[in-house]
């Protein structure tokens, strides 16, 4: 019996096709450059919160800082009430706008204000050379009881309270003495010296000051002229004080 050949032809070519197929598998740098991407992406988006909590948190500690020198200043203006009640004195709460800081200062006896456009006042200012917001208002209103033909401008009664705690001091880090409203300054105060007066009757004057922080933020404090209560506003609050009287001029509020 004739022996059966078991050699194999040639394969098909479809077969052939069949067997060289192989799955395609990407390469190993075109891995590295998808995880480069996304490490990209994850870098970015780390640096973005990083650097919005830095700046939220810088901002949180200049307004934390803000509110507690306008808090500090509220209750140095209650101090400063409760201390003219208590020894039948005028005490003046002054703020000084160069340094941003705030002092007590206190007279014994009746004290009476003169504003920046009384005549008086006006040759103080003249004889010593000095702007409005640096006059005492006492030296003014003092040289009414002396002779009219040769004033004499005699030497304020304020003198500073005794005590470490009641010398000047900053309201508070980084916060600034913006700007300061008195009746008793027809324009509002923003540089030199100012001051906020507390009376032994238990008045006061109705006075707003503004604070300030290095990114402009502004926080209000106003003083209620029968109570001596301070009240904190987180914005710029400007109080209606000056008045139009009818011929195109201004007024203040306390004007008889």
């Amino acid at each position: 019996m004739a022996s059966r050949d078991t050699t194999m032809g040639p394969l098909p070519a479809r077969a052939r096709r069949g067997g060289s197929m192989r799955r395609v598998r990407r390469s190993p740098s075109m891995r590295r450059r998808g995880m480069t991407l996304m490490e990209v992406i994850v870098v970015v988006i780390i640096g973005a919160l990083a650097v919005t909590g830095i700046t939220y948190g810088i901002g949180a500690i200049t307004r934390a800082n803000l509110r507690s020198g306008a808090m500090t200043f509220a209750a140095a203006s209650r101090f400063a009430y409760g201390r003219a009640i208590a020894e039948n004195s005028t005490v003046r709460l002054k703020l000084d706008f160069e340094t941003s800081q705030m002092s007590f200062e206190e007279a014994h006896g009746n004290v009476t204000l003169a504003r920046i456009g009384d005549a008086t006042r006006q040759d103080l200012e003249e004889e010593d050379g000095d702007d409005g917001a640096a006059v005492d208002p006492w030296a003014a209103a003092q040289a009414r009881l002396e002779d009219t033909l040769n004033p004499s401008f005699g030497a304020s009664p304020f003198a500073t309270i005794p005590g470490r705690r009641y010398q000047a001091r900053e309201l508070a880090d980084g916060v600034r003495v913006v700007r300061l409203f008195v009746p008793h300054e027809p324009e509002p105060l923003e540089e030199g010296t100012g001051a906020v007066y507390f009376f032994p009757g238990g008045q006061t004057e109705h006075a707003v000051v503004w604070l300030g922080d290095s990114s402009d933020r502004i926080y209000s404090v106003e003083i209620h002229p029968l109570t001596g209560r301070a009240q904190v506003y987180d914005y710029a609050y400007e109080p209606e004080q000056l008045l139009d009287d009818g011929e195109g001029a201004t007024r203040s509020e306390v004007d008889d």
